[in-house]
């Protein structure tokens, strides 16, 4: 692996649990299943929606668990570009609380 490729994956990480904290902090308070927005985090979090940042963030997230799509919110082509991963929210998993605890 590339330590280019190795820098991206760590700010991803980084940035992924700072969206994370800030997701909790502001929305989930600590509570799995509750339905959070990403994109309403973004900006308190320092992270620009739409971002190759956000992007690989969100990337971390969901590869992680930590935030499942919510399928009853999911968007068309057309909003691609806000919306790569195709939903407004995602549920707070229970991965998130445990990655939030460090382990």
């Amino acid at each position: 692996m590339s330590i280019e490729r190795t820098t991206i994956q760590a700010r991803a990480r980084s940035d992924g649990l700072r969206l994370l904290r800030t997701i909790n902090d502001t929305q989930a308070h600590g509570e799995e299943g509750v339905r959070a927005n990403p994109a309403r985090a973004a900006h308190e979090a320092g992270l620009d929606v739409g971002s190759e940042r956000y992007e690989d963030a969100m990337a971390y997230l969901i590869e992680q668990a930590a935030l499942l799509g919510d399928a009853h919110t999911v968007f068309g082509d057309d909003v691609g570009d806000q919306h790569p991963q195709g939903f407004a929210f995602y549920y707070f998993t229970k991965r998130a609380l445990t990655l939030l605890e460090g382990r």
